[in-house]
């Protein structure tokens, strides 16, 4: 008795489906045939911190990335005697799935004269170098003593106690 035509349909279908979430699995989901992509989990990002407006100097900086387990990375920075910093972009690459969304957190931690200043806590969905914004921070500034706001605007969970002038719009790549 000869298949269906229906049948044969659905067997299509059903194949199709499954090699689409082959494919585009999420890194350490299953095994996948495709590389992933590559995506930044957060920007380079450079600028000054100050406690009562004055450099801190040698202040330890620990930048946290929460995205595929509840320890996260964690990555250490000092400042300079000059207060200036520098973090280098942080990136992977990932299968995303056709349909997932991919969400990480950043929170940003300096530690200066025995005391802990929570400085940056956002999660970031766009995952370009310099998502986070929309573009790149100018003249970033964090002051210690500041409270923590939240900041709308911005797509996603984010406060800060940073501030800057502008943002420099990122061309594309």
């Amino acid at each position: 008795m000869p298949k269906s035509r229906n049948y044969v349909y659905r067997r299509y279908f059903n194949f199709t489906g499954f090699l689409i979430i082959l494919l585009y699995a999420i890194e350490g989901g299953s095994m996948s045939i495709l590389s992933g992509t590559e995506v930044v989990l957060f920007s380079p990002m450079e600028g000054k911190v100050t406690y009562k407006g004055e450099p801190a100097a040698n202040a330890k900086i620990s930048r946290l990335i929460i995205w595929k387990g509840d320890e996260g990375e964690t990555d250490t920075f000092y400042t300079s005697e000059n207060g200036e910093f520098q973090l280098p972009a942080k990136k992977t690459r990932v299968r995303i799935p056709m349909f997932g969304e991919f969400v990480l957190t950043q929170e940003i931690t300096v530690y200066y004269k025995d005391q802990e200043y929570f400085v940056w806590f956002r999660q970031k969905q766009d995952l370009s170098e310099y998502g986070e914004l929309g573009g790149k921070p100018l003249n970033l500034k964090c002051e210690l003593t500041d409270k923590r706001v939240g900041l709308d605007g911005f797509y996603g969970l984010f406060s800060t106690s940073c501030k800057w002038d502008s943002i420099e719009q990122q061309g594309e790549k």
